[in-house]
């Protein structure tokens, strides 16, 4: 992987001044209430999902607990005047990316991002002289998980040079801001595993990736703002009982966050097995989450989709406390902190107010106090705390490396799964999009 080439995909959501073309809200009727599939998610691989099954003329319903559709892909454009992917921001391997030849041939303005170019490395408020020592314990560690590719342990384990004074700044970029987790937390089989996706360069969208893939799905039918409580199997069919009444199917694709399964937010009746339920929780949601500035001029000359990195000052090298920064991302006018891992959950919890002022005070040391005057406004994007998401995106625990495979297994012929983490590019909003459409090939 190339330094600058992070995992970082998802991001969270705001409900105030989205940018969302017309979709159909279908209302649920009593008296039709029979279908081939359900497909429970409004998310990439639920719309994917939906949308191939009506093309191969099944009867589907698409069902979502939200008022919007999309669900880690969302464009706001009043927050700032200008489009803010809360949500992905990097259109992943662009070369095989359905969204990127959709935007290609509709009139988007997309264009290949550049990061090798455009970054800068601070030592506290100067560019640092040392920059060679941040990527030499970088590329050290990269190879060391590298090595380590057919072991199911954790990269802290592995990984040199943990005393370094440029460790955390490498630990916060190749952990907290390309997994949403800390060393301690993933597998190095699972992170570097070949699953088999293709590989290609990033790519960013000026309108914004959630417009993007809003637009995309115009047209596919969803019922909004409908939960489900219960998953009932037992029968021949599949009875789904939700806040606006009961629905029954021949199957059922399920395409919502582990960190929803996992959390117990759907009953499943009779259970589904000690396996299956073990693959909700170790395929575990890492967390990842967002504060953005914008400001008058401090950035206005900067090339766009810059990179920031800066030397993390912290006594914990199991616990990076930073942020990743991103200067004009798509081509906007914004400073974007995400902030992932152990650390990134514990400021979410901390609320709002501290999560901005953490990121705030980051940029302070490296910019200096001159930039207060300079902010225009803020936002918190808060990934952790919504119910519909729990976190950012789901990979593998130490010695849990098996479980994703198990993950990806159908139950009873009647309870199928999707989404990012059954994906082979697991983790984005292509891979969620392919799995989705793949299972829905196999029910069709």
């Amino acid at each position: 992987m190339k330094k600058n080439s992070k995992r970082r995909k998802f991001l969270k959501y705001s409900l105030a001044g989205l940018t969302l073309t017309g979709f159909p809200n279908v209302l649920l009727s009593n008296d039709n209430n029979d279908y081939d599939v359900v497909v429970i998610g409004a998310g990439a691989a639920g719309l994917s999902a939906t949308k191939t099954l009506i093309e191969n003329g099944k009867k589907v319903l698409c069902i979502e607990s939200s008022s919007v559709i999309g669900g880690r892909a969302i464009t706001d454009n009043s927050l700032f005047n200008e489009p803010y992917d809360l949500g992905a921001l990097w259109i992943e391997n662009g070369e095989f990316n359905p969204f990127k030849k959709y935007g290609e041939d509709n009139g988007y303005n997309l264009y290949k991002e550049r990061a090798e170019e455009y970054y800068e490395v601070y030592n506290k408020n100067k560019i640092a002289k040392d920059e060679d020592d941040l990527w030499k314990i970088y590329d050290g560690a990269e190879a060391e998980i590298a090595i380590n590719v057919e072991k199911d342990i954790a990269p802290f384990d592995i990984v040199p040079d943990k005393k370094d004074s440029w460790f955390n700044t490498s630990h916060m970029i190749i952990g907290p801001w390309e997994m949403g987790k800390n060393f301690t937390n993933y597998s190095c089989k699972d992170y570097m595993y070949d699953y088999g996706a293709e590989e290609g360069s990033t790519w960013h969208c000026k309108e914004g990736f959630g417009t993007l893939v809003n637009q995309y799905f115009k047209g596919v039918p969803v019922s909004l703002n409908t939960k489900v409580l219960e998953i009932d199997w037992s029968g021949k069919k599949v009875l789904i009982k939700t806040n606006k009444g009961s629905i029954k199917s021949n199957k059922c694709i399920i395409t919502v966050s582990n960190g929803v399964l996992s959390s117990g937010g759907l009953k499943f009746s009779p259970s589904l097995g000690v396996d299956k339920e073990t693959s909700f929780s170790q395929i575990s949601m890492g967390h990842y989450n967002r504060i953005a500035f914008k400001f008058k001029k401090l950035f206005k000359d900067y090339e766009e989709d810059n990179y920031v990195y800066y030397k993390i000052n912290n006594d914990d090298p199991k616990e990076p406390k930073g942020v990743g920064i991103t200067i004009n991302p798509s081509k906007s006018n914004l400073c974007i902190c995400d902030v992932g891992g152990n650390f990134g959950k514990e400021l979410a919890n901390s609320g709002k107010e501290a999560a901005i002022d953490f990121a705030f005070n980051e940029l302070k040391k490296i910019f200096g106090n001159r930039i207060e005057k300079d902010l225009i406004g803020s936002h918190f994007a808060d990934w952790t705390n919504n119910s519909n998401i729990l976190g950012g995106w789901a990979s593998a625990e130490p010695g849990y490396f098996k479980y994703r495979e198990i993950l990806r297994q159908p139950v009873a012929d009647k309870i199928y799964f999707a989404g990012e983490a059954c994906a082979k590019e697991w983790g984005t909003v292509a891979g969620a999009y392919k799995n989705g459409a793949e299972i829905a090939k196999i029910l069709s």
